[in-house]
């Protein structure tokens, strides 16, 4: 019986409008992204010395998230913001981002927001 009172009456969306939270999704797109949530996970792929880590690499903790290899192709391609087929702790955080984005049920963006390019520093951002 107490599973029932722990998971009874749909207690998870009590905060939400709609168990797809309207409006969340442009909240999560204007939420900074803080690196160092993900650098212990990042640092565990075995970055080489320039810092990054390979798509090969990537690609296991990508495909954990059993997303279609469709999807995770366009968050390779969003996150992998310098174009060099590896990523720094600032792209693998923006991946791990918008494979969340993703699994909690909402649309991938077109371009990565200015939020999180800001509060990763990235330089393109400043342009």
């Amino acid at each position: 019986s107490g599973i029932n009172a722990e998971y009874g009456g749909g207690a998870l969306y009590d905060n939400d409008v709609t168990p797809f939270g309207i409006g969340s999704t442009l909240d999560i797109l204007k939420s900074p992204i803080d690196p160092r949530v993900h650098e212990h996970e990042f640092e565990a792929l075995g970055p080489g010395a320039d810092g990054k880590i390979t798509g090969t690499q990537a690609k296991v903790p990508m495909q954990e998230s059993k997303l279609p290899s469709s999807t995770l192709k366009r968050i390779w391609n969003l996150g992998d913001i310098d174009k060099d087929g590896k990523l720094d702790v600032r792209e693998f955080a923006i991946i791990k981002r918008l494979i969340d984005l993703k699994l909690d049920g909402h649309e991938l963006p077109v371009t990565v927001p200015k939020a999180w390019m800001e509060s990763l520093d990235f330089e393109e951002a400043r342009r």
